[in-house]
């Protein structure tokens, strides 16, 4: 299963495939991740098996990413603006906001990066303020976490780490 997809996949789904064939207590199969993750560090594996966003992905060491940048040269993703980078990391630090907040932030109408951000599907409505007008409420998506390789939103830098007192 983890060869064969390139999204995370929960312990849960793992589990539900597994048991169709071998039942396993949840404690079993989170020591089988455990012992599978280990291994792989051990045996100075190409790859690992990192916990990402809620589930489990087998991704490339780090010492290989030039060889992998070389083979997917032609195949650049489309990388965010330091508009969207901007709005994104105020969603994901201050979660959940809106857009008048966002746009309070950064002094800057912010309309079009949370359109453009909600289609790449990295943040979320997550509900609506109590307050005139009911604005929407934004917050970070798995594939936020997924797309920066985080485990959770824990995994964020702090901010005090970020912007050090001069």
């Amino acid at each position: 299963m983890l060869f064969a997809t390139s999204e995370p996949i929960t312990l849960n789904k793992i589990r539900e495939v597994t048991d169709s064939f071998y039942p396993l207590k949840p404690s079993v199969l989170l020591g089988l991740m455990d012992e599978l993750q280990s291994d792989y560090m051990e045996l100075r594996r190409g790859f690992r098996l990192e916990e990402i966003a809620g589930g489990y992905l087998l991704r490339s060491c780090e010492e290989f990413t030039p060889y992998i940048q070389l083979l997917y040269r032609e195949k650049r993703g489309e990388k965010l603006s330091q508009a969207s980078s901007e709005v994104l990391a105020i969603i994901a630090y201050r979660q959940p906001i809106t857009r008048a907040e966002i746009e309070s932030i950064r002094g800057v109408d912010s309309s079009y990066v949370v359109g453009s951000l909600l289609e790449r599907g990295l943040i979320e409505p997550s509900g609506k303020l109590e307050a005139p007008g009911r604005p929407t409420l934004y917050s970070i998506t798995q594939e936020f976490l997924s797309h920066f390789g985080l485990k959770d939103i824990k995994e964020l830098p702090e901010l005090k780490s970020l912007f050090p007192n001069p």
